[in-house]
């Protein structure tokens, strides 16, 4: 249990960069202050994922962003936009240029921009630990509830699962999920994390 709370407090510190950066970049194309926050971070099974992800999100539909990446370790992730939260990063990211567009069309570029966004502040921070012997390709969007969402995703090659909740606005919380086949790495890696960052 020691050693999955040292772990867990690792990954928090890690995360925590990888969300500023995020932040910093949201804010940036938005011109608006957001001001996201890593409300929590929790490990479990991978088996345990899809219930645990149930019991966050309900049996709703999402939007999601997916990534797959291999080298030094290997994995996948969702982020996850709940219906609420989606709605208000429309009208955040909202522009003239935009409204030209297909409804659908519309919203899904302003869901990839976002995961774009997250994945190569969290990534960045991940490759640049592990001195960039991790590869990933762009995100790929998704929607449907949770099953559907994981449904492909799981595998028993995956030995550990994180959950983690990002605070968007009041009351409005964006979900993430990843899996890995082993941490021993990025885990070994993440003393160092204040020689590249500030922490």
């Amino acid at each position: 249990m020691k050693r999955n709370s040292e772990h867990l407090l690792a990954l928090e510190q890690l995360f925590k960069v990888g969300i500023d950066r995020t932040d910093s970049m949201l804010e940036t194309i938005t011109r608006s202050p957001i001001k996201l926050k890593l409300l929590s971070l929790d490990l479990f099974p991978p088996q345990h994922l899809t219930l645990q992800l149930e019991k966050q999100l309900g049996s709703t539909d999402l939007k999601a962003m997916e990534l797959v990446f291999t080298g030094e370790f290997q994995g996948n992730s969702q982020l996850m936009f709940p219906k609420s939260t989606a709605g208000m990063l429309i009208d955040l990211i909202d522009n003239q240029e935009r409204r030209k567009l297909d409804k659908d069309v519309f919203e899904k570029a302003i869901f990839s921009e976002v995961g774009n966004i997250f994945y190569n502040g969290i990534m960045g921070v991940i490759s640049t630990l592990c001195e960039y012997g991790i590869t990933y390709m762009i995100p790929k969007y998704k929607e449907g509830n949770v099953r559907q969402l994981l449904l492909g995703t799981l595998s028993p090659k995956y030995s550990l699962a994180l959950i983690g909740t990002v605070q968007t606005f009041p009351d409005r919380n964006l979900v993430f999920w990843f899996q890995f086949d082993t941490l021993d790495k990025l885990l070994a890696q993440s003393s160092n994390l204040s020689d590249y960052f500030d922490v």
